[in-house]
This record gives C-alpha cells, structure tokens and sequence, in this order.
C-alpha cells in the first residue's frame, strides 16, 4: 500500500509540475515469479526531481569528498512523501533509492541547429 493518497499525489504534481515522479524499491531479497509478481510489497516514494539548487549544493567543496553527504541532501530535496522508516532501516531500499534518485540528476538531451 502505497503511504500517501492520490490527492497528496495531485497537490504535489500542482506544485511541481513536470517533475513529479514514483519510485517503487523492492527489498533486496524479493523474487519474482514467472507472472512478475513480487514476493514482497515495495517501499514507494514519491519523489521531484533535482532541482538548480540542490545541484550547486552537491558540487560546492563542502560535499566534494563526502559521498554519504551528498546522499543524504539528495535524499533531502527530492523526497517528498514515502516509506521513510523502512528507508531507514533497510539498507537496500535506501541504496534503491539513492541510486535512482541519481540517474535523475543526468543533463537533458540537447539539440544545436544551425539556423
């Protein structure tokens, strides 16, 4: 069951437009039948992606050497509503979740046309 509603859901997508998104993390350890039906519930999140900010943050001195630190502030700035007690004491949603919170901060896709 996910730990939030779809109004929650709703407000969020009006005040972030465009970069609302959700994760689901399965503990390490689930399996997956032949139908794909996990053998455990995932954790979800409800997660915006990174923003200008968050990103001058994580590249300043103070997180240069302090990948734990970046983490957390990723974490921080882009959670908005979610299992946040089993991110806590489960290590592999946490990483679950890091990781694709990471794939979030990737530059766009450019085009440069002459004209």
């Amino acid at each position: 069951m996910k730990p939030y509603t779809q109004a929650e859901l709703e407000d969020f997508k009006a005040k972030y437009p465009r970069v609302v998104r959700e994760i689901e993390v399965y503990p390490s350890g689930t399996t997956f039948d032949k139908d794909g039906t996990p053998s455990e519930e995932p954790a979800c999140f409800l997660v915006k992606k990174p923003n200008k900010s968050l990103l001058s943050l994580i590249t300043s001195k103070e997180y240069k050497d302090a990948p734990e630190k970046i983490n957390e502030a990723v974490v921080k700035n882009c959670v908005l509503l979610g299992d946040t007690e089993l991110m806590e004491s489960d290590a592999s949603v946490y990483m679950g979740l890091v990781t694709e919170l990471s794939t979030m901060i990737e530059t766009a896709k450019v085009a440069l046309k002459k004209v």
